[in-house]
């Protein structure tokens, strides 16, 4: 999502170089890893969900669609690399692998904020967990996720205007970068979700930290506080970036920031950022396991405690 190749004397083609180079070193591991993993995490999670254990069923959804997610965006990575340095003289896979890049990031936002909220739910209200928190309703909220982004991804297909000869993830029309259109993503894309987020996990925190002198599993809480902590820290370094980025290109396209330096900068930064947030597709694999080691001792013990069942949930969100 560079600005065009020139802009006047401003050239922004060693900046694409660079970064293709660097993409090669990042994206390829990345989908290796990724698609072993994520399919790994899909199966195992689906196993958990076939057998209906009660107090597991509801997670599993969860990290399920946020596997299928991660998923998506790895397949799109191969054909990100491919298209973005050639000039395809027609729009519609390059507006596919757009659509799949970007569906698959806001997918992922919006379904760790419902597990932020679902995690904070379970500890300051523990009595509706049962009854917030059935399967169908889980399955229910998934869907509704989907619906929202797929809906949200309707400004992808003007992205490049009615250009005859385009880049993916390049050249966006002056179209895309109006108020109306960017505004309105960036809000409710991220900053409603990171929010949310934010609330949920502070309140969290501070929820647990109460309990330090009435409750025998401090441990356990101690744990789960340190993981909300991390899991928020994450969500933020990983996202935060890419949609500064985006408003500084914003910025730029409505010729708020016109310095060359400055330009140049901003369309280098936002690629950098974009390039590393891919990763934590990868990332959020290493919480999946860490959810079902925990499934597993629930299990054995067939009498898993509230303090156990919040945990579970509190690993849920990126790393």
């Amino acid at each position: 999502m560079s600005q065009p190749d020139t802009s006047g004397d401003c050239s922004f083609s060693d900046l694409d170089e660079l970064v293709k180079t660097l993409q090669l070193a990042v994206h390829i591991p990345t989908f290796l890893l990724g698609l072993l993993l994520n399919l790994l995490a899909i199966r195992g999670f689906s196993t958990f969900l076939k057998k209906r254990w009660p107090d597991y069923a509801a997670t599993s959804i969860y990290m399920i669609n946020l596997a299928v997610f991660d998923l998506l965006q790895v397949l799109s990575l191969p054909f990100k690399m491919a298209l973005s340095p050639v000039r395809l003289p027609f729009p519609s896979l390059c507006t596919l692998v757009e659509c799949l890049y970007f569906v698959s990031m806001y997918g992922s936002i919006f379904t760790i904020c419902f597990i932020s909220l679902d995690r904070f739910l379970a500890i300051q209200y523990p009595l509706l967990v049962s009854h917030l928190r059935s399967p169908r309703k889980i399955f229910g909220i998934c869907c509704t996720i989907w619906v929202l982004v797929w809906a949200g991804s309707i400004p992808i297909y003007s992205f490049h205007g009615e250009e005859e000869i385009l880049r993916c993830f390049h050249n966006m029309s002056n179209h895309t970068w109006k108020a109306r259109v960017f505004l309105p993503l960036e809000v409710f894309g991220f900053l409603l979700p990171m929010g949310v987020m934010g609330f949920c996990s502070t309140r969290s925190i501070h929820i647990l930290l109460g309990r330090r002198d009435y409750t025998q599993d401090w441990v356990q809480q101690r744990a789960c506080i340190w993981t909300i902590a991390a899991s928020l820290a994450v969500f933020v370094v990983s996202f935060f970036p890419v949609h500064l980025g985006f408003f500084l290109q914003f910025l730029v396209r409505n010729d708020f920031i016109m310095e060359c330096r400055a330009k140049r900068r901003i369309s280098l930064f936002l690629q950098l950022s974009l390039c590393f947030s891919n990763i934590n597709c990868c990332l959020d694999v290493f919480c999946y396991y860490f959810v079902i080691k925990e499934f597993r001792m629930g299990i054995m013990a067939h009498r898993p405690s509230r303090v156990q069942l919040v945990l579970q949930d509190t690993t849920l969100t990126r790393g």
